[in-house]
């Protein structure tokens, strides 16, 4: 026969467990082993307790039986069960029927019938009504009934008693009510003070988070919108129980221009549709989903899976509200299906993130009166490098003079199409424009579009080509000042194309010793830089790049003077380095770059975050990193924009921000497959979980760290991070065994500090732990390890306060008086008021005999 100790020990394990397949497999367990014991009292107990477990564990319809078994235990001897198990049943009554509209094959005389039934039994238990008006009005409203509006007033004016739902499910249900009503001032009105304060119950906060999503956007609250998905769709992701939850943020990206997003949660919770607790969750999702679909088809980004998918959605979710309205009598539900399917924006984009920023360009003024003065301005922009101006200009030239100076318009088009990446098409561009210009017998403009003709041909595989049209372009332009230096700079460019990096370098030092230290051309210099830097001669390149950049500086080419900033501060980090002088460098860089440059720009935003976050500037570096991610994103570089996330999470970690570097890191995860940036973003998803009380997820991250970092200070300070974190579960066990591991590897890497912290942190968890020797052994070992620092005076007071500690654990009075005093004037000796004052407080604990 079961011993009844094993029941207990069951539903006491299944009790500290999440809601889900493994509790209710405990709870199972339970209810058989009563039931071979023939215990009718234990089994009943653990039926209520499988109801449970089946309601808030994605199996809702199971709850049925095992509710309707327990009522009928209890009303055939009512009084042998107590006011607890009463009150409890009545409790599960709102399950059940709330449970009753989520089934369409359950007649719904059956659910009226419920819900008379449980007014009944409140009334004869002395329970208030409120909350029997709270489901009159939900079941009213699921079937269309105008009923429903009467029932939501009475609900809101009756007092709460004893059996409503809890101070965040009721005010969550009434806020759906009046956003279904577009009351949505009053919804957050209503909701603000709950969300401001502390819920506990397993369906808080996420549930009132998500009802208020469309209120807050309707009510122009964006960030707290924003902020409300973030925070429950995190909370919700993956877990079956929250698929009809999950459909409003589906449908909350779709309609705030954030389909991409949408898309990658829709991917990620798809499989969970055949896991759907009920058909009404079922339906929802399937709707919201083929609503998102819509709108990335209309975006222009669907696949054809994607709209195939999209159209089984709605498929699936009009035969669902079908058989609801079937069974109801009205067209509610199907009508519900159709609104949202059809939704239009509730607003513009909206940003989900800091990093989800997108960039806009807006083109400068142009003043110019003439196709003439029009088309000078764009070249004389172009020359400068305020690329910005020059494609407007070209822009604006072809709203107002269109057909005019085709050999110059030819010109301009392909320098436009040329940034924009797109070569053939600068290629017959101008192929163009050298034959316009020779035809009008411009011979110096004939040659630089044959020169720049040539240049694109080498670049695109056509060197036989385009070497030769380079060589005689140069030649023919060589002395003519408005043309010689692009001509020899896109001679050097083609070489170095080739191969022949060695003769570009003597070409732009033979044009530099020519012209004299005075004379330097700033763009052939940036040229040779940068070439030096291409074949990993720094030492070399940093003189190169420090002259170019005073030469553009002096000749007001702001274009390449910021990429020859750009340039300098990156060589300067190659070593030794002042960190004010770099930033410098890339701040003129960002200063100066033109808007258009998106992809040059967001590498100066990106070098300068990067420096700051190691400098410990993370508020500032994590504004560079935003603009750098938006930038990445907006010239389709998935890869660097993802590099960048990495900084950036590193950057919100140190400003606490723990859910946007969270963020952060999955978004670059699901980007980068290298191994080592892999841990890295590892690293800080751990981190940042610990920070959000998810404890198990970032064990499981600095787990993977901890095995596959190759550096032993990388695995050491994973191992450290868990053991912090089993160290505040209270598994003080682990947290000792973490905690010597670090140390471990933090004296294989040579880490003297971080060992000896280490060592001091694990004998403190062999003290919480109950292994009073163990830890005192491990203390020897510290203040040995301490030795070898060059100054360890705060590290042997910390080591006396945590063995003073164990000592009085152990009623050891004399030492630990002893060792409590050595840490006291240790700290002194330090200046460390705050260590000595812990001291001195444990030394007046250990002297008075009361405690």
């Amino acid at each position: 026969m079961a011993d009844m100790k094993d029941v207990e020990a069951l539903l006491a394990q299944a009790r500290d467990m999440p809601y889900g397949e493994a509790r209710t497999v405990l709870v199972e367990g339970a209810l058989r082993l009563a039931e071979s014991a023939a215990d009718d009292m234990a089994a009943f107990d653990a039926r209520m307790e499988l109801t449970e477990c089946y309601t808030y564990g994605a199996e809702p319809a199971k709850s049925f039986a095992t509710f309707s078994r327990c009522l009928a235990e209890f009303d055939a001897e009512p009084a042998a069960f107590g006011e607890l198990r009463m009150l409890t049943l009545l409790w599960h009554f709102k399950w059940i029927v709330g449970g009753l509209t989520k089934f369409p094959e359950v007649p719904l005389a059956r659910a009226y019938d419920a819900l008379d039934d449980m007014e009944r039994r409140y009334r004869e238990a002395g329970q208030g009504l409120q909350v029997i008006y709270a489901y009159r009005c939900r079941v009213a409203q699921h079937v269309g009934d105008p009923s429903a509006d009467d029932w939501f007033t009475r609900w809101r004016t009756e007092p709460s008693g004893r059996l409503s739902d809890c101070e965040g499910c009721d005010p969550t249900g009434q806020v759906e009510f009046l956003a279904s009503r577009r009351r949505d001032a009053v919804a957050v009105e209503l909701a603000a003070p709950i969300v401001a304060g502390t819920l506990t119950c397993a369906e808080q906060p996420q549930g009132i988070l998500t009802a208020l999503l469309v209120p807050y956007v309707r009510t122009g609250r964006t960030a707290e919108a924003t902020a409300a998905h973030r925070r429950a769709y995190r909370i919700m992701r993956g877990r079956p129980a929250y698929v009809e939850d999950l459909a409003a943020h589906l449908e909350f990206c779709a309609l705030t221009g954030n389909e991409a997003r949408g898309l990658e949660i829709l991917r990620a919770e798809l499989p969970l549709l055949e896991q759907a607790p009920s058909p009404r969750a079922d339906m929802t999702f399937a709707s919201a989903a083929a609503l998102l679909l819509r709108r990335v088809a209309e975006s222009g980004h669907a696949s054809v899976d994607d709209e195939a998918l999209g159209e089984e959605l709605a498929a699936r979710a009009r035969a669902t509200a079908a058989r609801f309205d079937r069974r109801n009598g009205t067209d509610e539900q199907g009508r519900r299906v159709e609104e949202r399917l059809a939704a239009g924006p509730l607003a513009g984009f909206l940003p989900l993130s800091p990093h989800a920023k997108r960039v806009i360009v807006t083109p400068p003024p142009l003043a110019a009166e003439t196709a003439e003065e029009l088309m000078d301005l764009a070249e004389a922009a172009w020359t400068s490098g305020d690329v910005d101006r020059a494609l407007a200009a070209w822009e604006r030239f072809d709203q107002r003079f269109p057909g005019r100076l085709p050999a110059r318009r030819a010109d301009g088009r392909g320098l436009a199409v040329a940034v924009r990446g797109d070569l053939e098409g600068a290629a017959a561009e101008w192929a163009r424009a050298a034959d316009l210009h020779r035809s009008a017998g411009d011979e110096a403009r004939h040659q630089a579009a044959l020169g720049r003709l040539g240049l694109v041909y080498c670049r695109i595989g056509r060197a036989a080509e385009g070497l030769p049209l380079v060589e005689a372009s140069l030649a023919a332009l060589k002395d003519d000042a408005r043309y010689a230096t692009a001509a020899l700079s896109r001679l050097a460019q083609a070489l170095a194309i080739e191969g022949r990096l060695d003769d570009a370098l003597a070409l732009l030092a033979d044009a530099d010793a020519e012209a004299g230290a005075d004379a330097a051309d700033g763009e052939l210099l940036l040229l040779r830089a940068n070439l030096l830097e291409s074949v990993g001669r720094l030492e070399a390149a940093l003189p190169v790049a420090a002259a170019a950049r005073e030469a553009l500086r002096a000749a007001g080419d702001r274009d390449s003077l910021a990429r020859a900033a750009l340039l300098y501060g990156q060589l300067l980090t190659q070593d030794e380095f002042d960190p004010e002088e770099v930033l410098a460098a890339y701040g003129e860089a960002v200063a100066l770059l033109p808007r258009g440059d998106l992809d040059t720009r967001a590498t100066a935003h990106a070098c300068r975050g990067e420096l700051l976050v190691r400098l410990g500037r993370g508020g500032e570096g994590a504004e560079d990193l935003i603009e750098a991610v938006a930038l990445f994103t907006a010239v389709g570089d998935a890869g660097r924009a993802a590099l960048a996330r990495l900084e950036l999470g590193e950057a919100y970690l140190m400003t606490g921000r723990p859910l946007d570097a969270a963020e952060a890191a999955e978004e670059a995860l699901a980007v980068l497959d290298e191994p080592e940036r892999r841990l890295a973003l590892l690293s800080v998803r751990g981190r940042a979980a610990a920070e959000l009380g998810e404890h198990e997820a970032a064990l499981a991250d600095l787990a993977v760290v901890a095995r596959d970092q190759p550096e032993p200070w990388d695995r050491g300070r994973a191992h450290e991070q868990s053991a912090a974190i089993l160290d505040q579960l209270d598994r003080d066990a682990e947290a000792a065994q973490a905690f010597e591991a670090a140390a471990i590897l933090y004296a294989e890497a040579g880490d003297r500090d971080g060992r000896v912290r280490a060592l001091r942190r694990s004998a403190a968890s062999l003290r919480w732990s109950g292994a009073y020797a163990e830890s005192l052994d491990r203390f020897v070992a510290v203040r040995e390890a301490a030795r070898e620092l060059d100054d360890p005076r705060w590290d042997d007071a910390a080591t006396a306060w945590e063995e003073a500690r164990t000592l009085a654990a152990l009623d050891r009075q004399p030492e630990a008086l002893t060792r409590a005093a050595a840490a006291r004037d240790g700290f002194l000796a330090v200046g460390d008021e705050e260590g000595a004052e812990r001291a001195e407080w444990l030394l007046d604990a250990l002297r008075t005999p009361d405690i």
